[in-house]
């Protein structure tokens, strides 16, 4: 057998590289669509990302009847749970410097009549708005004041604290980006009393400019049944009597036993 009989044509030694080089990108391409459908898979299990509002659509009026405000929280649980506990891991070494961070698992939300207004995060890990009908098996709740805010007011009012704290800082964070400082920053925009409702329409219309979303009729009215509290002798607001309960009902990370 001659040398030359051997040896393959160069012809064909660019025909085999030609090959390998299709083989390895689809594999690449098969590799990346495998990793974006594993994403999907995880993002789809955990809920994440932008929900339809269930609230009807409607005239949002801060003017409304009274109505409770409760707080309540429920385990995030199964896989979702289990996710939140591992993504959030490091807050079990900030723990030993800062004395205790909450549990991720452990959920809280802001809920009025029918419906619970919470913080969520969308496939970025950025911080969301959602709201969601109440299922009252779910939850663990706590009654912390009054409002005259109606349904669709409060969705406003949700979307509002989630664009501030977005304009602060818009990645979930486990210390200070959370759903009970969103739950505690949307009570305080909640409040019944003529100085809460001025502060509140302040706020809005700066909202209102920024993003040209929003509308609440009679923003700054003040209605006849609008007092201004004292400030002495005041009684506890829904924001510190909020901040004991979690206080109170908030598994932390330093002492650490699992919620379900």
């Amino acid at each position: 057998m001659t040398e030359q009989d051997t040896e393959p044509s160069p012809d064909a030694s660019r025909s085999k590289r030609s090959k390998m080089k299709s083989l390895f990108k689809q594999g690449l391409s098969m590799g990346k669509d495998k990793l974006l459908e594993g994403k999907l898979v995880v993002e789809h299990s955990l809920g994440l990302g932008k929900r339809p509002s269930v609230i009807p659509p409607g005239e949002a009026n801060i003017h409304d009847i009274q109505r409770t405000v409760e707080i309540g929280w429920h385990p995030v649980a199964g896989f979702a749970g289990k996710w939140f506990a591992e993504k959030t891991g490091l807050g079990k070494r900030l723990a030993e410097k800062v004395g205790g961070t909450p549990d991720p698992s452990q959920h809280w939300a802001v809920l009025v009549g029918d419906y619970c207004h919470e913080l969520w995060m969308d496939e970025h890990l950025d911080i969301i708005y959602v709201n969601e009908k109440i299922n009252r098996e779910e939850w663990r709740t706590f009654e912390v004041g009054q409002t005259t805010f109606n349904d669709q007011a409060l969705q406003q009012a949700g979307e509002m604290v989630i664009f501030g704290m977005r304009e602060k800082r818009p990645a979930y964070n486990l210390i200070n980006n959370n759903c009970q400082n969103f739950a505690l920053l949307m009570l305080d925009a909640i409040q019944v009393g003529a100085r809460a409702h001025r502060e509140f329409a302040s706020t809005f219309a700066i909202y209102q400019r920024a993003t040209g979303e929003g509308k609440i009729s009679d923003l700054f009215v003040q209605t006849t049944e609008e007092v201004d509290e004292a400030e002495e002798g005041k009684p506890e607001t829904a924001v510190q009597v909020a901040q004991q309960v979690m206080e109170d009902n908030t598994t932390k990370l330093d002492n650490h036993h699992s919620v379900f």
